[in-house]
């Protein structure tokens, strides 16, 4: 419980009575962090289905609104690590230089630019999904399977001096496929969920159990080779795995998630 505990006041708004050993808890347990992107799913499928069920509120407008607040509900910190990580990457010279700029608390064009990217890449692909029930099912699993991504850039890097250098430090590959299987329990208890309620309600049911899997399985090899990309863009660049790194992969997981659906929802309907 104590790494659940620094997890939530951490990676949310929420203050909780923490303790230095509830933090090395965390450390040590990084593979738990699946349980925080379970909220942040919940927030993003109840707000997305509940907004777009207005006629008049359009669903890229909804996307928007849903995705500010899930950005400040972890204070924008996966935000500013994205900013970070695209500044230290667009600049020029050796990794002292690259690693310079990614420490740099002044904001440059390239991380601006590198963010602003990502986050209308995943509002606009969020609002493209189409009927109720898969919107609901298909943000939840991006937002589990984006912590997924944090563990597998964990697990694959290097760790940094930081804070987030003995949670690197303490995560293996075992810890990623811990961290994998508690994400599919969690995305196949959520879509249950959601099944049982589209059998009572109008909203369109799921696909087939056939394309649950296919969907599932490409989206959780997606997260998890994103984080193995972003390590090793890490290492050649930085040297290392930091906060601000697993921060942007928390982004751009869920970026590559959303579109890995659309693509595969494409050839399914």
């Amino acid at each position: 419980m104590g790494a659940l505990k620094a997890m939530f006041s951490f990676f949310t708004m929420i203050r909780l009575d923490i303790r230095q050993e509830d933090m090395d808890a965390m450390d040590r347990r990084f593979w738990m962090v699946p349980v925080v992107g379970a909220l942040y799913g919940l927030i993003a499928a109840v707000m997305m289905t509940f907004l777009t069920r207005f006629d008049f509120v359009d669903p890229l407008v909804a996307a928007v609104i849903t995705f500010f607040v899930i950005f400040a509900f972890n204070r924008f910190l996966h935000i500013d690590g994205t900013i970070d990580v695209g500044d230290g990457l667009v600049v020029a010279g050796t990794k002292e230089d690259h690693l310079r700029a990614l420490k740099d608390s002044r904001i440059g064009a390239g991380g601006m630019a590198f963010a602003l990217m990502v986050i209308l890449m995943t509002i606009t692909m969020a609002s493209s999904i189409p009927f109720l029930a898969w919107m609901a099912v298909l943000l939840f699993t991006a937002e589990v399977l984006a912590k997924v991504g944090m563990v597998s850039a964990a697990a694959f890097g290097e760790p940094g001096t930081g804070m987030a250098g003995n949670s690197v430090r303490n995560t293996s590959v075992g810890s990623l496929i811990i961290a994998t299987v508690l994400a599919i329990l969690l995305i196949a208890a959520f879509g249950v969920f959601i099944h049982l309620m589209g059998t009572y309600t109008d909203m369109v049911a799921l696909p087939g159990s056939d394309h649950c899997i296919i969907l599932l399985t490409a989206s959780v090899v997606v997260s998890i080779l994103t984080g193995i990309i972003m390590s090793r863009t890490a290492k050649r660049n930085f040297g290392m795995v930091n906060g601000d790194v697993l921060g942007a992969t928390n982004e751009i997981t869920r970026a590559t998630v959303l579109l890995t659906f659309l693509i595969i929802m494409s050839v399914m309907l």
